[in-house]
């Protein structure tokens, strides 16, 4: 009976202690420095097991479908909702793929399109957009140029593929092609100029001529700035019409 009272008395401090165990062992691995890297290999190490890039033959091809430039850059990407800075990447717009360069590899990897959701490189938003069906938009990757309220706007860089015989020798290139396309109530349209902001807005028509002109809007010369600030311009003219 003293022995039973006597582990009455103490059970309490004995599941204190076992509380404070299992914290201590938490926080140790927590902060433990092998496992950390351990579960950051993991990460990296899902986000580089895609297929290796085929790489086209510099010796028959004359231009390459890549964005900017073939040559790798610095960028960061979104991939299952978790950034990935200082990242080395290119990005085929032919093949839509995203291309990235481990450390200390001289092989690309394409990184999973399903996965992939945002790159951040030269300055650009890269979205992957997979558009509705109906939509005649291809999924794959543009730039986001606008994106807030109700309006977005996209600029989409297509390659097509060209071979031609020139001095007897077969060459092949890429012929780039740039669109662009605003996205509004779940539709798309493809958007070149005033023109076409005041078909999607006819009542707002007046208001969009005259905002072109006092700001010298030039779509020949700065295509990107001048379709990005109608779009603003549109946003806002929807707001402020909905607030009234």
């Amino acid at each position: 009976m003293k022995m039973k009272s006597y582990l009455l008395r103490i059970r309490p401090y004995i599941f204190m202690l076992f509380i404070a165990i299992i914290c201590l062992v938490s926080v140790h691995a927590q902060d433990d420095p092998v496992i950390n890297y351990l579960k950051q290999a993991g990460d990296y190490t899902d986000l580089y097991n895609g297929k290796m890039e085929a790489v086209y033959n510099i010796t028959q091809y004359k231009s390459f479908p890549y964005y900017v430039s073939s040559d790798y850059t610095d960028a960061t990407i979104v991939y299952r909702n978790n950034p990935y800075p200082n990242q080395r990447v290119r990005l085929d717009l032919y093949k839509e793929q995203l291309i990235l360069l481990p450390a200390e590899k001289q092989f690309g990897i394409i990184a999973g399109f399903e996965n992939v959701e945002k790159v951040y490189m030269y300055n650009k938003i890269i979205v992957k957009l997979i558009p509705p069906k109906g939509s005649g938009l291809k999924q794959g990757y543009y730039i986001q140029l606008f994106d807030k309220g109700k309006i977005k706007l996209y600029c989409k860089e297509y390659f097509i593929f060209e071979q031609k015989i020139e001095n007897r020798e077969m060459i092949y290139r890429f012929e780039r092609n740039v669109r662009h396309y605003l996205s509004y109530n779940d539709r798309y349209y493809q958007v070149k100029n005033k023109g076409s902001f005041s078909k999607i807005f006819p009542q707002f028509k007046k208001q969009i001529n005259k905002f072109a002109k006092d700001n010298k809007l030039d779509t020949k010369q700065n295509l990107d700035e001048s379709l990005t600030a109608l779009a603003g311009y549109c946003e806002e003219l929807i707001t402020s019409t909905k607030t009234q």
